[in-house]
C-alpha cells in the first residue's frame, strides 16, 4: 500500500541511513525500522528473524489507537471532551469512592491528570472488576491538576466506549480505522469482563505502524478523513506539562495519549521501543519495534543521524550509496548460537512444584535440532531450536495470546543445552539453559527484559 522509492528521491542520503542503522545494531535488540517521507517508504529493515508479516506487540503505543476511537466518537456526537468520566459508570461509582471522582472528565483521562499519584493499574488488575477498583483508587490530586502517566486511565476510555457504543474497541475501530489502513485481523488483550484493556495489548505490523503514523499528520488517508482533523491537533499539542520527568523527550509535553517531542515531533509510544515518530515540520514518519531498556537512545539517533540529513528538496541519485545500503538492511539480523549438534535421546523429567504451574519437562537432541518440551497448567508446549541456524515454533505458556518463536541452540558441555529463543511477535528473547544429568534437571528461563514478563524460578526436578 505504500511506495517506495530511493532515499534520495526524500531527500534524505543513503549514508544518513546507514550510519543511523549501524548505531541502532548496537543497541539491546532492535527489531524494525519504516521511514517514510513525503508518503514515501525511504528505507525499511528487519532484524531477523522479525520480519514484515509478522505483527509485533506495542505496549503502551495502544493508546493513541485509543485516543483516536474517542476521537471518532466525539465527532459521532456519543461523547464530549469534558463530560465527567461519572456519567458513564453510576453502578461502578460506589459508596467510599473519593468525592473528587465526580469532578473527573474524559479530557482528564485523555491527559493522565487524574488526580493519582500513580498508575491507578496497582489497584485494579487483582480485581474483577477494573472499572470499579479504578474509582476506589486513591487520589492525592484534583482532576486536572498534575500529570502522572496512568494506564488505567486509557482502560477506562476503552471501558467507556464499549458502553457507549455496544461494541468492542477493536470492532468500533475495525471500519472507521483499521480497515481503511489496511490493518490485518489484529488481537488486542482484554480485562477479565473481555473488555480491551486500552493501554496496552495492540498488535500491528511495521507498516501497519508507519501507515497509522502517516494518518496522524491531519487525520487523511488518501482522499478519505478517517480521524478529524481538529482532534488529532488538539490530541498531538501540548495540553499538559511533563517536565518532572527526567528523559528529555519525555518532559516537553503531553496530548491526548500522545507524546510530544523535541524538535516539533510528536509520538506514540509503547514500553521497550515501540515508536509511531511523526517529524511535521520535515513531513516524515517513522515506525520502529524493538526490545530497549533505554527508550531515549533511539530517539537520540533520530536526532543525530536521521533529522539534520533531511533536505527539502530531493537530492541527485547516489546508486552506490542506495547499493551499500540496501546490502546492509539485507544482513540485519539477531544472535544465532552455533554449534555442532549431537544425538541424545528424550530424557524425561518429573519437575518439582514451582509458582509456574509446570509438572513435566522433557528434551532430545539430533545432529541438526533439538526439541524441549513444557508440560504446564495449560498443557504441554514445544520449542524446536535448531544447531546455527533458527527453527519455527507457536507458544502459548501464561500469554492471552499464542506467539510464533524463532530459536536456536548449542551445547556448552556435554551436560549443558542453551536455547535462545525470539519471541518475534514480541520485544522479548529468551534463554533457557537446560542442566542434566542421569537423575537430575534443573532450567533456568531468563529474558531480556522483566517488564510484564517475570523471570521464572529455576525449575528443577528427576528423571521419571
Amino acid at each position: 500500500m505504500l511506495n517506495r522509492t530511493a532515499p534520495e528521491a526524500q531527500g534524505i542520503p543513503s549514508a544518513a541511513i546507514e550510519r543511523f542503522v549501524d548505531a541502532m545494531a548496537q543497541l539491546d535488540s532492535p527489531h524494525s525500522f519504516m521511514l517514510l517521507r513525503h508518503g514515501n517508504v525511504a528505507a525499511e529493515g528487519w532484524w531477523k528473524p522479525y520480519r514484515p508479516e509478522a505483527p509485533h506487540l506495542l505496549f503502551s503505543l495502544s493508546k493513541s489507537f485509543t485516543s483516536c476511537a474517542v476521537g471518532l466518537a466525539r465527532e459521532e456526537g456519543l461523547l464530549g471532551l469534558d463530560d465527567p468520566v461519572a456519567k458513564f459508570f453510576p453502578a461502578e461509582l460506589t459508596r467510599g469512592a473519593d468525592p473528587r471522582c465526580r469532578e473527573m472528565t474524559i479530557r482528564h483521562l485523555l491527559t493522565m491528570a487524574t488526580g493519582h499519584d500513580r498508575c491507578a493499574l496497582e489497584y485494579m488488575t487483582s480485581a474483577d472488576d477494573w472499572a470499579a477498583a479504578f474509582f476506589q483508587s486513591p487520589l492525592a490530586y484534583r482532576p486536572g491538576e498534575r500529570f502522572v502517566y496512568n494506564s488505567g486511565a486509557t482502560y477506562m476510555l476503552s471501558a467507556l466506549l464499549r458502553r457507549i457504543t455496544g461494541r468492542s474497541l477493536t470492532a468500533y475501530l475495525r471500519p472507521r480505522l483499521l480497515e481503511p489502513l489496511g490493518f490485518g485481523e489484529r488481537h488486542w488483550e482484554t480485562c477479565p469482563k473481555g473488555i480491551e484493556v486500552g493501554g496496552w495489548g495492540f498488535y500491528a505490523t511495521t507498516e501497519e505502524l508507519a501507515r497509522f503514523a502517516q494518518l496522524l499528520q491531519g487525520g487523511n488517508w488518501r482522499g478519505r478523513q478517517l480521524v478529524p482533523a481538529d482532534y488529532l491537533k488538539m490530541a498531538t499539542s501540548f495540553q499538559i506539562d511533563n517536565s518532572m520527568n527526567d528523559q528529555p523527550d519525555w518532559r516537553v509535553g503531553y496530548g491526548f495519549q500522545f507524546w510530544r517531542c523535541r524538535h516539533n515531533a510528536f509520538r506514540g509510544d509503547g514500553a521497550f521501543g515501540q515508536y509511531a515518530l511523526v517529524m511535521p515540520e520535515q513531513d516524515a514518519v517513522l515506525a520502529i519495534t524493538s526490545g530497549l531498556r533505554n527508550m531515549q537512545q533511539v530517539l537520540d539517533l533520530v536526532w543525530k543521524h536521521l533529522l539534520p540529513a533531511m533536505s527539502p528538496a530531493p537530492l541527485p541519485a547516489d546508486p552506490a550509496a542506495a547499493g551499500r545500503l540496501a546490502e546492509r538492511i539485507a544482513r540485519l539480523t539477531l544472535p544465532v548460537l552455533g554449534t555442532t549438534g549431537r544425538a541424545l535421546p528424550r530424557q524425561s523429567y518429573r519437575l518439582n512444584a514451582n509458582e509456574g504451574g509446570f509438572t513435566r519437562l522433557e528434551f532430545e537432541s539430533g545432529p541438526d535440532s533439538c526439541r524441549l518440551t513444557l508440560a504446564g497448567p495449560n498443557g504441554p508446549e514445544t520449542i524446536l531450536a535448531g544447531f546455527g541456524h533458527r527453527e519455527e515454533s507457536v507458544v502459548k505458556f501464561d500469554s492471552q495470546f499464542p506467539h510464533s518463536v524463532a530459536a536456536s541452540a548449542e551445547f556448552t558441555d556435554d551436560r549443558t543445552l542453551t536455547i535462545l529463543a525470539s519471541s518475534y511477535n514480541t520485544p522479548y528473547q529468551i534463554r533457557l539453559v537446560c542442566r542434566f544429568d542421569e537423575e537430575h534437571v534443573a532450567l533456568e528461563h531468563r529474558a531480556n527484559l522483566t517488564f510484564l514478563v517475570d523471570q521464572w524460578p529455576i525449575l528443577t526436578g528427576c528423571r521419571s
